[in-house]
């Protein structure tokens, strides 16, 4: 069997309060050749204090610059990357016991796959579970998801195809071998966020994906990590990363899945600009979305902006007192 060595890839950004969790939930797994990298993208908290007490031959604490996302700290940890295998992880995940050993095997029996994902749990910021197992939920991965199944192996593109009507690959759960990113190169920097779905496109298409259905981290939900943020400041991104798939799709229907989910994100942005008030730009967003799919929900964001939040508001009064 054919031994493989990891190196765990982990953005930070002020993030000095879960650090020491995560890496606890991590070192336990590690083998005499893995190593964890931490990356530093510009923190003003006690970052650095935190990684003094952590640094050892096995754990490596760099510091960059801000960059304002985790594309530019997890290229950093890449390139640094002495390992075969390259571990995503978020800085305050948690990661389950046997999620190496697991990956380690599952790549050892297919030492051709590109890229291996797993499903995960939800916790809150108290560490509270809140989905035991997310992915079950999933369209494409709902089937996998048996408590006795395997490894599961996906040919190109199928992953690929999938992810044109959903994200069912959460980053902490993501490992991929180091000759990959040689080949397909890394995160895209010039992406506000979205840059680790712009990789799986670009990995799935080519590349055969494993799946683990067991559930091996815990994605901590509504803290404040580099890979969260305000849906204005994620969107865009996510549109842009979403129209380079048009740009060669597979075929209409996946064209079209395609364009539905850049409406929906469209309608997000308009919805979000009526409730600000902002009627210029929802009206807009909404005709944009209209363009890249037609959705009810879209024309009626168009006809919203167009009568403004205070008609809107007037026409639901009155329909309240009609109710009654």
């Amino acid at each position: 069997m054919k031994e493989f060595s990891f190196s765990i890839i982990i953005p930070s950004f002020n993030a000095a309060n879960m650090l020491p969790e995560t890496l606890e939930s991590i070192v336990p797994q590690l083998s005499e050749h893995d190593e964890i990298i931490v990356v530093d993208d510009g923190s003003t908290d006690e970052t650095s204090d935190v990684m003094e007490e952590w640094r050892s031959s096995r754990i490596r604490y760099v510091r960059q610059r801000n960059s304002g996302g985790p594309a530019s700290p997890r290229n950093h940890g890449i390139r640094e990357a002495k390992g075969s295998l390259i571990a995503l992880f978020d800085s305050d995940d948690i990661m389950l016991p046997g999620k190496l050993d697991a990956a380690r095997k599952a790549f050892s029996h297919h030492p051709d796959a590109g890229l291996l994902f797993t499903n995960f749990s939800t916790i809150d910021e108290s560490g509270d579970v809140l989905t035991p197992r997310f992915l079950d939920s999933y369209t494409f991965t709902a089937p996998f998801c048996s408590e006795n199944a395997g490894c599961v192996r996906i040919e190109p593109p199928k992953a690929y195809r999938a992810l044109g009507s959903e994200n069912f690959i959460g980053t902490s759960g993501v490992v991929i071998p180091r000759k990959v990113f040689d080949r397909l190169g890394g995160f895209d920097e010039s992406l506000a966020n979205g840059d680790d779905r712009d990789l799986w496109f670009r990995v799935t298409r080519q590349e055969v994906a494993l799946f683990l259905p067991g559930t091996y981290h815990a994605y901590r939900i509504g803290s404040s990590s580099i890979s969260k943020g305000s849906a204005r400041k994620r969107t865009p991104s996510k549109i842009k990363v979403l129209e380079r798939q048009l740009e060669n799709p597979l075929d209409d229907e996946f064209a079209r899945d395609i364009r539905s989910l850049v409406s929906d994100n469209y309608c997000a942005l308009a919805y979000e600009s009526f409730q600000k008030g902002e009627m210029a730009r929802c009206r807009a967003e909404a005709l944009q979305a209209l363009g890249a799919s037609f959705s009810s929900t879209g024309l009626k964001l168009y006809l919203f902006s167009v009568l403004g939040s205070g008609l809107v508001g007037r026409i639901r009064r009155l329909k309240n007192w009609r109710v009654r």
